[in-house]
């Protein structure tokens, strides 16, 4: 049965600051014992929070998303909520879910902590829309003088927008237009839910896995060739994971965070095998629209990866 050892720690020299380590699984199990620990927290007058996600060797979308609405309640009592550490695998969800743009996620204990010491800087705020207008399918929200703040129609976290434009939720990426004079219009996107896969370096599992994503983006407007060719590039990808970074391992095990978007599929792909560079990934990187090739600091690859319709 999954569990979590939760310990907490104060965090000297920072008024109001604890370290939260977690060691185990965070999962629909655990998320209410987990919840109710950064609420006891909270209310206990440590409302800078620092989570060691280090000991956390699997967290679900359900349960990190989760974070979003303890995020806003830390920062509502004038505090932050700061992880650190993450394993590869669970980096793979947080990246997904876009959360690095809720809360600072750190790579070690040193750097949380001098975050904290230096006045930390959270903030709640959309990201500006690279499209010019938001989708039709549009409900209005409140209007008032800037900052204006209102709820997401997508999922539900609170937003503020300081100025007139047009914006993203940095979690959904529900869409939104803002007027000069406050006025706020917003539509969620057409957004599937993160699919989570682990995946064994056997042959036949990743032959199945390859069809399987190339039957995802069949409805988002893809050709058959367009499909074929998102085959053949994840058919490299877990070949070269495979043969390369576990040197053929069949047992070897690599976590895969995939979401099929409106006209877009994107992937995050993490392993934990000997380290390798952009190069040996031609097919993916030639074919992807997006693709980003990233050694991870202790070992292992992570990918970050889009393909849309041509």
């Amino acid at each position: 049965m999954a569990n979590l050892e939760i310990r907490e720690e104060p965090l000297s020299g920072v008024q109001g600051a604890a370290i939260l380590r977690l060691q185990g699984v965070l999962d629909q199990p655990t998320l209410g014992e987990f919840l109710s620990r950064l609420d006891a927290a909270r209310e206990a007058g440590n409302v800078k929070l620092l989570l060691d996600m280090e000991g956390v060797s699997y967290a679900n979308s359900t349960a990190l998303g989760a974070l979003v609405t303890q995020a806003d309640a830390f920062r509502n009592a004038g505090g932050e909520l700061v992880l650190f550490s993450p394993q590869p695998k669970v980096e793979l969800v947080l990246d997904m879910l876009g959360l690095g743009a809720l809360f600072e996620i750190l790579p070690s204990a040193d750097e949380a902590c001098a975050y904290l010491k230096a006045g930390g800087a959270a903030t709640a705020a959309p990201t500006r829309a690279p499209s010019p207008e938001p989708s039709p399918r549009t409900t209005s929200a409140s209007a008032g003088a800037f900052p204006v703040r209102a709820e997401c129609i997508g999922c539900g976290i609170a937003l503020e927008f300081d100025q007139a434009g047009h914006y993203r939720c940095p979690r959904c990426s529900a869409v939104y237009g803002v007027g000069e004079t406050g006025e706020v219009s917003g539509s969620t996107p057409r957004n599937g839910l993160p699919i989570e896969v682990t995946l064994t370096c056997d042959p036949q599992c990743l032959g199945a896995f390859r069809q399987f994503v190339g039957s995802l983006p069949a409805w988002e407007g893809f050709s058959n060739g367009e499909r074929q060719g998102l085959e053949r590039a994840i058919g490299e990808i877990c070949d070269v994971i495979r043969t390369r970074a576990y040197g053929g391992d069949p047992s070897a095990t690599f976590q895969v965070l995939l979401l099929c978007r409106e006209r877009e599929l994107a992937l995050r792909v993490a392993d934990h095998g000997q380290p390798l560079d952009a190069t040996a990934f031609p097919t993916a990187a030639a074919y992807m629209t997006d693709f980003e090739h990233r050694p991870h600091p202790t070992r292992g690859n992570l990918l970050k990866m889009a393909k849309r319709p041509d």
